[in-house]
């Protein structure tokens, strides 16, 4: 996933408890160089588009499916 907006490892964090707390969510790490968040969860409880939506409303970063 793309996250815009994270500056720091604090960022980071907030993005992984974020995803962590979605129901399916079985991992997740972040990079503020990068931009970037990996998620591994559960297809058959959630989806890339909810988990992206839901790291928006929890930490306020601009999340995206990457494609």
């Amino acid at each position: 996933m793309k996250v815009t907006g994270m500056t720091c490892s604090g960022c980071e964090a907030a993005v992984k408890i974020a995803a962590k707390q979605i129901d399916g969510v079985k991992d997740a790490k972040a990079s503020y160089a990068k931009g970037t968040a990996e998620v591994t969860y559960d297809s058959a409880k959630t989806s890339p588009d909810a988990i992206a939506k839901a790291i928006a409303q929890k930490t306020g970063y601009k999340t995206e499916v990457a494609k």
